[in-house]
């Protein structure tokens, strides 16, 4: 199954590949100031129509996939995430730059993000799923370390971020059965457990 196949749903949200018609709706629930302070450095620049334009096109250069976070019952987008560097020979793949609106944090509707995310690694046949965070994101880094996942090690300045400055990064990983484990517990925590095909 391709990682943009349809069917990334949970009873509150549903995971949509990037299209141009998101674009507005992104700007509008200032995305803009997440990727100031928290997202890598890109060569076309910092602005808005720079990283939306770049995350539209990670799928046609196979770099990966930007996805639309749509609160299902709003029919309303909420927020949006990736995957990064997806490499089928070797079946891995990045989760990351998931992002929700400021009135959805703190929801749990993060664990329904990561729970899809994960179906679709696993449906992909991923026999990896990595997480890459710089160490300012506490919170992110323990969301993921809930899961089961280890933290592999510390890349001191690996990334310059928009905002100019250099980030030290978490590599945290879940492999094999691992990544099954971690679905099956989000799975538990948001009410939709549910089997997946796969690795």
């Amino acid at each position: 199954m391709e990682l943009s196949a349809p069917g990334l749903e949970t009873n509150l949200i549903r995971l949509d590949p990037y299209e141009e018609s998101h674009h507005e709706a992104l700007r509008n629930i200032d995305l803009i100031n997440h990727i100031w302070s928290a997202t890598p450095l890109i060569p076309t620049g910092t602005s808005f129509d720079a990283y939306f334009n770049h995350t539209l096109r990670l799928g046609e250069l196979g770099t990966g996939l930007g996805l639309a976070v749509i609160n299902r019952r709003e029919e309303r987008l909420i927020g949006c995430a990736a995957f990064l560097n997806p490499n089928r020979l070797h079946r891995h793949v990045t989760c990351g730059r998931i992002w929700l609106e400021q009135a959805c944090r703190g929801s749990g509707l993060v664990k329904h993000v990561q729970y899809l995310m994960l179906k679709r690694a696993l449906e992909w046949r991923a026999r990896r799923v990595q997480w890459m965070f710089s160490t300012r994101s506490a919170q992110a880094i323990e969301g993921v370390e809930r899961l089961g996942a280890t933290r592999e090690g510390i890349m001191r300045q690996y990334l310059r971020v928009a905002d100019g400055s250099w980030a030290d990064i978490v590599v945290q990983s879940l492999v094999g059965e691992e990544i099954r484990s971690g679905m099956r517990k989000l799975g538990e925590e948001i009410g939709a457990v549910e089997t997946a095909s796969g690795a």
